[in-house]
């Protein structure tokens, strides 16, 4: 990849990211529930992570013409510890109620899968090793994202939808 490819590269992720900070900050916010708004706070605080290592690098390839030479994004926060990880039991209690909070965790699943599909591609594409490491923790971070996400809404699911009264069409 050209210079100009790698730099536009990096701005879209630059954005993705932004995008990721924006929509768990504003989700944080909007739930009411205090576990959930510690999960979506740190997902917001991984995601700033993340712009902020795609800033340095992007500094150092327009002042260097170079990845910068080492990868900091710290260590990614185990969400799987618990049953439910993001939301506390008393959120199952009312899930009729829920409706925000299964928005949320959908609307993440689709950021993270969007992300995850960027990395891997932008992984493939890069010629040089330290931007392929790169875009490989950040795709790898992502999925942890998804996973957890993903296997919040398993939780909720079937609870949610019994309560609004969703059925399969036949």
């Amino acid at each position: 990849m050209d210079k100009a490819k790698i730099l536009q590269a990096i701005r879209i992720a630059l954005q993705t990211e932004l995008n990721g900070v924006s929509f768990y900050k504003m989700a944080a916010e909007g739930t009411s529930d205090k576990k959930g708004k510690e999960a979506f706070t740190m997902l917001a605080s991984e995601e700033k992570k993340h712009f902020g290592e795609l800033q340095r690098h992007y500094a150092s390839i327009m002042s260097q013409n170079k990845w910068a030479p080492s990868i900091s994004l710290g260590e990614a926060k185990d969400m799987f510890s618990r049953e439910s990880p993001i939301f506390s039991e008393e959120l199952k209690q009312r899930i009729k109620e829920s409706h925000f909070e299964m928005s949320a965790l959908s609307i993440g699943a689709l950021l993270e899968t969007d992300s995850i599909e960027f990395y891997r591609k932008m992984k493939q594409e890069v010629d040089d090793p330290a931007a392929r490491e790169l875009f490989e923790k950040l795709e790898n971070w992502e999925k942890g994202h998804l996973r957890a996400i993903t296997h919040q809404l398993d939780i909720l699911k079937e609870d949610y939808w019994a309560d609004q009264h969703f059925a399969p069409l036949y």
